[in-house]
Protein backbone atom coordinates (compact mmCIF):
# COMPACT_ATOMS: atom_id res chain seq x y z
CA UNK A 1 0.00 0.00 0.00
CA UNK A 2 1.37 3.47 -0.90
CA UNK A 3 2.01 5.89 1.96
CA UNK A 4 1.22 9.56 1.55
CA UNK A 5 4.90 10.21 0.62
CA UNK A 6 5.11 7.33 -1.84
CA UNK A 7 2.28 8.57 -4.05
CA UNK A 8 3.32 9.34 -7.65
CA UNK A 9 4.29 12.98 -8.36
CA UNK A 10 7.21 15.40 -8.70
CA UNK A 11 10.03 14.72 -6.23
CA UNK A 12 13.47 16.25 -5.81
CA UNK A 13 16.27 16.71 -3.30
CA UNK A 14 17.06 19.85 -1.30
CA UNK A 15 20.41 20.12 -3.08
CA UNK A 16 18.80 19.89 -6.53
CA UNK A 17 16.13 22.50 -5.79
CA UNK A 18 18.76 24.93 -4.46
CA UNK A 19 20.76 24.58 -7.70
CA UNK A 20 17.79 24.85 -10.09
CA UNK A 21 15.14 26.74 -8.12
CA UNK A 22 13.74 28.49 -11.23
CA UNK A 23 13.08 25.16 -12.91
CA UNK A 24 11.40 23.64 -9.86
CA UNK A 25 9.22 26.64 -9.14
CA UNK A 26 7.83 26.36 -12.67
CA UNK A 27 7.18 22.66 -12.00
CA UNK A 28 5.38 23.61 -8.76
CA UNK A 29 2.86 25.61 -10.82
CA UNK A 30 1.78 22.29 -12.35
CA UNK A 31 1.59 20.38 -9.08
CA UNK A 32 3.15 20.06 -5.60
CA UNK A 33 6.87 19.15 -5.41
CA UNK A 34 8.08 16.89 -2.58
CA UNK A 35 11.54 17.93 -1.37
CA UNK A 36 13.67 15.35 0.42
CA UNK A 37 16.74 15.70 2.63
CA UNK A 38 19.00 12.68 2.99
CA UNK A 39 16.28 10.62 1.37
CA UNK A 40 13.54 11.64 3.80
CA UNK A 41 10.54 13.84 2.93
CA UNK A 42 11.03 17.32 4.41
CA UNK A 43 9.14 20.03 2.49
CA UNK A 44 6.44 20.47 -0.12
CA UNK A 45 6.65 23.28 -2.68
CA UNK A 46 3.31 24.29 -4.19
CA UNK A 47 1.81 27.17 -6.13
CA UNK A 48 0.52 30.19 -4.19
CA UNK A 49 -2.99 29.73 -5.61
CA UNK A 50 -3.07 26.11 -4.41
CA UNK A 51 -1.84 27.17 -0.95
CA UNK A 52 -4.56 29.84 -0.74
CA UNK A 53 -7.24 27.31 -1.74
CA UNK A 54 -6.11 24.83 0.89
CA UNK A 55 -5.91 27.57 3.55
CA UNK A 56 -9.47 28.70 2.85
CA UNK A 57 -10.66 25.11 3.16
CA UNK A 58 -8.99 24.74 6.56
CA UNK A 59 -10.42 28.06 7.75
CA UNK A 60 -13.92 27.00 6.73
CA UNK A 61 -13.55 23.60 8.37
CA UNK A 62 -12.44 25.00 11.75
CA UNK A 63 -15.62 27.07 12.43
CA UNK A 64 -17.72 24.15 11.21
CA UNK A 65 -16.06 21.85 13.72
CA UNK A 66 -16.45 24.41 16.50
CA UNK A 67 -20.06 24.95 15.53
CA UNK A 68 -20.62 21.18 15.64
CA UNK A 69 -19.25 21.09 19.17
CA UNK A 70 -21.57 23.94 20.20
CA UNK A 71 -24.57 22.23 18.64
CA UNK A 72 -23.60 18.98 20.33
CA UNK A 73 -23.31 20.74 23.69
CA UNK A 74 -26.60 22.57 23.20
CA UNK A 75 -28.30 19.31 22.25
CA UNK A 76 -26.96 17.63 25.38
CA UNK A 77 -28.12 20.47 27.63
CA UNK A 78 -31.53 20.56 25.93
CA UNK A 79 -31.89 16.80 26.34
CA UNK A 80 -30.99 16.90 30.05
CA UNK A 81 -33.32 19.83 30.69
CA UNK A 82 -36.28 18.07 29.07
CA UNK A 83 -35.69 14.44 29.99
CA UNK A 84 -38.44 12.55 31.80
CA UNK A 85 -36.16 11.61 34.71
CA UNK A 86 -34.73 13.94 37.29
CA UNK A 87 -31.04 14.77 36.77
CA UNK A 88 -28.51 16.39 39.10
CA UNK A 89 -24.80 17.01 38.65
CA UNK A 90 -22.47 17.05 41.67
CA UNK A 91 -18.91 18.31 41.37
CA UNK A 92 -15.85 16.60 42.90
CA UNK A 93 -16.75 18.14 46.30
CA UNK A 94 -20.29 16.71 45.99
CA UNK A 95 -21.82 20.16 45.59
CA UNK A 96 -24.83 20.54 43.30
CA UNK A 97 -23.84 22.31 40.10
CA UNK A 98 -26.90 21.58 38.00
CA UNK A 99 -30.45 20.27 38.48
CA UNK A 100 -33.01 19.94 35.70
CA UNK A 101 -36.65 20.98 36.13
CA UNK A 102 -37.76 17.52 37.28
CA UNK A 103 -35.12 17.46 40.03
CA UNK A 104 -36.02 20.99 41.15
CA UNK A 105 -39.73 20.11 41.29
CA UNK A 106 -38.94 16.95 43.25
CA UNK A 107 -36.85 18.90 45.75
CA UNK A 108 -39.56 21.50 46.22
CA UNK A 109 -36.86 24.15 46.59
CA UNK A 110 -35.91 27.27 44.71
CA UNK A 111 -32.96 26.39 42.41
CA UNK A 112 -30.91 29.06 44.21
CA UNK A 113 -31.40 27.14 47.45
CA UNK A 114 -30.17 23.94 45.82
CA UNK A 115 -27.20 24.93 43.66
CA UNK A 116 -23.94 24.86 45.60
CA UNK A 117 -25.26 22.70 48.43
CA UNK A 118 -23.38 19.52 49.38
CA UNK A 119 -25.13 16.17 49.15
CA UNK A 120 -24.88 15.74 52.92
CA UNK A 121 -26.12 19.23 53.76
CA UNK A 122 -29.39 19.77 55.73
CA UNK A 123 -31.25 20.55 52.50
CA UNK A 124 -30.93 16.85 51.59
CA UNK A 125 -32.52 15.68 54.84
CA UNK A 126 -31.70 12.59 56.86
CA UNK A 127 -30.98 10.49 53.77
CA UNK A 128 -28.43 12.96 52.43
CA UNK A 129 -25.56 11.18 54.18
CA UNK A 130 -26.49 7.90 52.48
CA UNK A 131 -26.65 9.64 49.10
CA UNK A 132 -23.27 11.31 49.72
CA UNK A 133 -21.71 7.92 50.53
CA UNK A 134 -22.99 6.48 47.24
CA UNK A 135 -21.75 9.46 45.27
CA UNK A 136 -18.30 9.18 46.89
CA UNK A 137 -18.18 5.52 45.91
CA UNK A 138 -18.89 6.41 42.27
CA UNK A 139 -16.29 9.18 42.36
CA UNK A 140 -13.70 6.86 43.93
CA UNK A 141 -14.25 3.76 41.78
CA UNK A 142 -15.42 5.33 38.53
CA UNK A 143 -18.22 2.76 38.38
CA UNK A 144 -21.94 3.49 38.06
CA UNK A 145 -24.32 2.31 40.76
CA UNK A 146 -28.07 1.73 40.55
CA UNK A 147 -30.33 1.63 43.60
CA UNK A 148 -33.87 2.03 44.93
CA UNK A 149 -34.54 4.23 47.93
CA UNK A 150 -36.95 6.56 49.66
CA UNK A 151 -37.06 10.06 48.25
CA UNK A 152 -34.30 12.36 49.54
CA UNK A 153 -36.65 15.33 49.68
CA UNK A 154 -39.86 13.36 50.25
CA UNK A 155 -39.43 10.12 52.22
CA UNK A 156 -43.03 9.14 51.42
CA UNK A 157 -42.08 8.60 47.78
CA UNK A 158 -39.81 5.91 46.33
CA UNK A 159 -37.31 6.34 43.52
CA UNK A 160 -35.06 4.29 41.27
CA UNK A 161 -31.73 6.07 40.81
CA UNK A 162 -28.50 5.65 38.87
CA UNK A 163 -25.30 7.52 39.74
CA UNK A 164 -22.36 7.62 37.31
CA UNK A 165 -19.13 9.55 36.62
CA UNK A 166 -19.90 12.79 34.80
CA UNK A 167 -17.60 15.67 33.79
CA UNK A 168 -15.19 15.27 36.67
CA UNK A 169 -17.95 14.77 39.21
CA UNK A 170 -21.00 12.56 39.55
CA UNK A 171 -24.29 12.68 37.68
CA UNK A 172 -27.44 11.06 39.01
CA UNK A 173 -30.75 10.31 37.32
CA UNK A 174 -33.87 9.25 39.18
CA UNK A 175 -37.49 8.36 38.45
CA UNK A 176 -40.43 7.60 40.68
CA UNK A 177 -41.24 4.04 41.69
CA UNK A 178 -44.06 4.88 44.09
CA UNK A 179 -46.91 3.94 41.76
CA UNK A 180 -45.13 0.78 40.61
CA UNK A 181 -44.52 -0.32 44.19
CA UNK A 182 -48.12 0.48 45.11
CA UNK A 183 -49.38 -1.63 42.21
CA UNK A 184 -47.01 -4.43 43.17
CA UNK A 185 -48.27 -4.32 46.75
CA UNK A 186 -51.92 -4.22 45.67
CA UNK A 187 -51.30 -7.17 43.37
CA UNK A 188 -49.74 -9.17 46.19
CA UNK A 189 -52.64 -8.31 48.52
CA UNK A 190 -55.19 -9.28 45.86
CA UNK A 191 -53.39 -12.56 45.20
CA UNK A 192 -53.32 -13.38 48.91
CA UNK A 193 -57.03 -12.63 49.30
CA UNK A 194 -57.87 -14.77 46.29
CA UNK A 195 -55.86 -17.65 47.73
CA UNK A 196 -57.64 -17.26 51.06
CA UNK A 197 -61.04 -17.43 49.32
CA UNK A 198 -59.96 -20.41 47.23
CA UNK A 199 -58.90 -22.18 50.40
CA UNK A 200 -62.54 -22.31 51.52
CA UNK A 201 -63.55 -24.20 48.40
CA UNK A 202 -66.93 -22.46 48.40
CA UNK A 203 -66.63 -19.26 46.37
CA UNK A 204 -66.35 -19.76 42.62
CA UNK A 205 -64.20 -17.23 40.76
CA UNK A 206 -64.01 -16.64 37.02
CA UNK A 207 -62.12 -14.29 34.70
CA UNK A 208 -64.12 -13.35 31.61
CA UNK A 209 -62.57 -11.42 28.72
CA UNK A 210 -64.08 -8.41 26.92
CA UNK A 211 -65.75 -10.72 24.39
CA UNK A 212 -67.56 -12.59 27.14
CA UNK A 213 -65.47 -15.77 26.96
CA UNK A 214 -64.22 -17.51 30.11
CA UNK A 215 -60.43 -17.40 30.48
CA UNK A 216 -59.85 -18.57 34.06
CA UNK A 217 -61.77 -20.57 36.68
CA UNK A 218 -60.94 -21.80 40.16
CA UNK A 219 -61.47 -25.20 41.69
CA UNK A 220 -64.75 -24.22 43.38
CA UNK A 221 -66.38 -23.36 40.05
CA UNK A 222 -65.02 -26.53 38.49
CA UNK A 223 -66.67 -28.53 41.30
CA UNK A 224 -69.88 -26.51 41.04
CA UNK A 225 -70.61 -27.18 37.37
CA UNK A 226 -68.90 -30.56 37.13
CA UNK A 227 -67.42 -29.86 33.69
CA UNK A 228 -63.75 -30.19 32.80
CA UNK A 229 -61.59 -27.17 31.91
CA UNK A 230 -61.75 -28.21 28.26
CA UNK A 231 -65.52 -27.65 28.29
CA UNK A 232 -65.50 -24.43 30.31
CA UNK A 233 -62.43 -22.45 29.26
CA UNK A 234 -63.11 -20.64 26.01
CA UNK A 235 -66.89 -20.99 26.40
CA UNK A 236 -69.15 -17.94 26.61
CA UNK A 237 -70.27 -17.22 30.16
CA UNK A 238 -73.89 -16.78 29.04
CA UNK A 239 -73.85 -20.25 27.46
CA UNK A 240 -73.45 -21.75 30.93
CA UNK A 241 -76.63 -20.01 32.10
CA UNK A 242 -79.94 -21.86 31.93
CA UNK A 243 -81.86 -20.86 28.75
CA UNK A 244 -84.75 -19.08 30.55
CA UNK A 245 -82.29 -16.64 32.17
CA UNK A 246 -79.76 -16.39 29.36
CA UNK A 247 -81.13 -13.31 27.55
CA UNK A 248 -81.61 -11.14 30.64
CA UNK A 249 -78.27 -12.21 32.09
CA UNK A 250 -76.47 -11.43 28.81
CA UNK A 251 -77.97 -7.94 28.72
CA UNK A 252 -76.93 -7.31 32.33
CA UNK A 253 -73.36 -8.36 31.56
CA UNK A 254 -73.28 -6.09 28.50
CA UNK A 255 -74.29 -3.11 30.64
CA UNK A 256 -71.41 -3.81 32.99
CA UNK A 257 -68.98 -4.29 30.09
CA UNK A 258 -70.04 -0.97 28.57
CA UNK A 259 -69.64 0.86 31.84
CA UNK A 260 -73.32 1.75 31.99
CA UNK A 261 -73.56 -0.22 35.21
CA UNK A 262 -70.88 -0.27 37.89
CA UNK A 263 -71.37 -3.93 38.75
CA UNK A 264 -73.94 -6.72 38.77
CA UNK A 265 -75.28 -8.73 41.70
CA UNK A 266 -78.16 -11.18 41.45
CA UNK A 267 -79.29 -14.78 41.19
CA UNK A 268 -78.94 -16.97 38.14
CA UNK A 269 -79.23 -20.66 37.25
CA UNK A 270 -76.07 -22.31 35.93
CA UNK A 271 -76.13 -25.48 33.88
CA UNK A 272 -74.38 -28.33 35.70
CA UNK A 273 -73.31 -31.70 34.44
CA UNK A 274 -75.51 -34.13 36.39
CA UNK A 275 -78.19 -32.09 38.18
CA UNK A 276 -79.44 -30.07 35.22
CA UNK A 277 -78.93 -26.65 36.78
CA UNK A 278 -78.13 -24.98 40.10
CA UNK A 279 -79.10 -21.54 41.39
CA UNK A 280 -76.20 -19.28 42.47
CA UNK A 281 -75.70 -15.82 43.87
CA UNK A 282 -73.43 -14.07 41.39
CA UNK A 283 -71.56 -10.76 41.27
CA UNK A 284 -69.63 -9.31 38.34
CA UNK A 285 -67.31 -6.29 38.27
CA UNK A 286 -65.94 -4.56 35.19
CA UNK A 287 -62.15 -4.62 34.75
CA UNK A 288 -60.38 -1.89 32.79
CA UNK A 289 -56.95 -0.87 31.59
CA UNK A 290 -56.40 2.74 30.49
CA UNK A 291 -60.17 3.24 30.71
CA UNK A 292 -60.81 0.39 28.26
CA UNK A 293 -62.81 -2.63 29.38
CA UNK A 294 -60.69 -5.79 29.47
CA UNK A 295 -63.31 -8.12 30.92
CA UNK A 296 -65.18 -9.08 34.06
CA UNK A 297 -64.22 -10.47 37.42
CA UNK A 298 -67.01 -12.87 38.43
CA UNK A 299 -67.68 -14.60 41.74
CA UNK A 300 -70.58 -16.83 42.78
CA UNK A 301 -71.77 -19.19 45.54
CA UNK A 302 -74.64 -21.64 45.68
CA UNK A 303 -77.87 -19.88 46.66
Amino acid sequence: MLTRFDKPGARTTAAEISRNFGHWQDRAMQGPILVTHHGRPRLVVLAAEEFERLSEGLAAAAPAAANGEVISELSRDNFIANMFEGFMFFDADLRVRYANSVAVASAGLDPRELIGKRADSPEFGELGAILAARLRRVSRTGEAVQFESKGIFNPHRYFESKAFPFQGGVGITFSQLTEVLDLRRDSEVSRARSQAVDGLGVVSQLAVNAMGFIEEINGAFRDLVGFSDAHVLGARLVDLVAPPHRHDFGQAMNLVMQGRSEAYAGRVDFLVRERGHVEVKLSAVRQTHNDVCTGLAVACVPA
